[in-house]
């Protein structure tokens, strides 16, 4: 099953505001180290996780900033619960895994930007994709016309449904701050898109993995795994992953300034999300 939103729905809204929350952290404290996860469940959120950053911050700002951007009729329904444990050293381990199928992303990003296009009307849509079947809910419920939908929608069978008992969590990815771990899952999906977009598979699926510290992870002791079929053997495919990416940290951070990053923007405007950074080398076929 494809599930999708418009951009101030579902996972979307969970992954933006962890986003938010991670920058406005490291903007107090900018050295803080932060592992955070957002839980939406309709009526309110709920923001768990860690910080070293001893500063409390007002969570219910950021997403009232959010709302108040694109639909201020919101900013009195913003509930927020924060149990971030701030001022608490904290380590990670790194291990990965991503998953990426060429024909479903391809198809994700048509409904992404249907669904946010919904949005700019006032649509807050929730879309369920199931055998040529897609089901739909709004989380803020609007007088709407079936064969509205329809015709947004001209490929499916549309049926609604009622999604009000779903819980939507963000990725990992959008709760880490802007060091450390996070840099390794830039990378892994900077891998998926290159084997997907030289066509040496049509899913990716991945997983990198090291018990040492981050410091003293390269090319060389790294711990990487392909596990969907390609054009060539995944060992020979493996090697030269090795030897085409940076693994080293000292060099991911010069190819990406997570600090620059604009997830709303991302998410709102339905582009890749790490196409355009650079540093990728071009593959060598043997």
């Amino acid at each position: 099953m494809i599930e999708v939103s418009s951009f101030l729905s579902g996972k979307n809204l969970c992954n933006i505001f962890a986003d938010l929350v991670v920058k406005k952290i490291n903007e107090v404290t900018p050295d803080a180290k932060t592992q955070i996860t957002v839980i939406n469940v309709r009526n309110f959120f709920i923001v768990k996780g860690v910080t070293t950053s001893d500063s409390v911050i007002n969570l219910s700002d950021i997403l009232s900033g959010i709302y108040k951007k694109y639909d201020s009729e919101l900013l009195n329904k913003v509930r927020v619960i924060d149990t971030i444990l701030y001022n608490k050293e904290f380590d990670l381990n790194l291990n990965i895994n991503f998953y990426e199928d060429k024909k479903n992303k391809s198809l994700i990003s048509n409904l992404y930007k249907t669904c946010n296009d919904l949005q700019n009307e006032g649509f807050y849509i929730t879309v369920k994709l199931n055998n040529g079947i897609l089901f739909y809910d709004f989380e803020h419920e609007k007088d709407f016309d079936p064969s509205y939908i329809k015709e947004k929608f001209p490929t499916y069978t549309c049926i609604k449904d009622d999604f009000s008992q779903d819980i939507y969590t963000s990725e990992e990815i959008y709760g880490l701050s802007n060091n450390g771990i996070k840099y390794y899952h830039f990378l892994i999906r900077k891998i998926s898109y290159n084997l997907l977009s030289r066509d040496f598979s049509k899913i990716t699926d991945i997983s990198i993995s090291s018990e040492l510290k981050l410091n003293y992870v390269d090319a060389e002791n790294i711990n990487l795994k392909l596990n969907n079929k390609s054009i060539t053997d995944n060992n020979v495919l493996e090697s030269l992953i090795l030897d085409n990416f940076n693994f080293d940290i000292s060099k991911l951070e010069k190819e990406v300034d997570f600090n620059d990053f604009d997830v709303l923007k991302s998410i709102s405007e339905s582009s890749y999300l790490w196409k355009n950074f650079t540093g990728t080398k071009d593959f060598i076929l043997l």
